[in-house]
């Protein structure tokens, strides 16, 4: 009964199977480039207004522009994200 079961897993060997589990996403623009760009913008943007925080910590500029960068930083990353979001679900 062993030796059956050792060759019935031999034979099955020679098989390959490829099992998608994801569907390729399209869009109107790549979706991996797009992906890309709006992790550059989130970050530079992240980046941007930490600077800006850290520089009205230490009295170099107005609070009133940290929070004009603060309100800047979600305008544009929800923007992006939304962008990023259409493009792969409609395109």
């Amino acid at each position: 009964m062993l030796l059956f079961g050792i060759i019935s897993n031999m034979q099955r060997d020679d098989t390959d199977v490829v099992v998608k589990l994801k569907t390729e996403s399209r869009g109107v623009v790549n979706p991996a480039i797009v992906r890309w760009i709006a992790f550059i913008v989130i970050t530079m943007s992240l980046v941007a207004c930490t600077v800006l925080c850290i520089l009205a910590i230490w009295k170099f500029t107005e609070s009133d522009a940290v929070w004009r960068a603060i309100a800047t930083f979600i305008v544009v990353s929800i923007a992006t994200a939304i962008f990023a979001f259409v493009n792969e679900k409609l395109g």
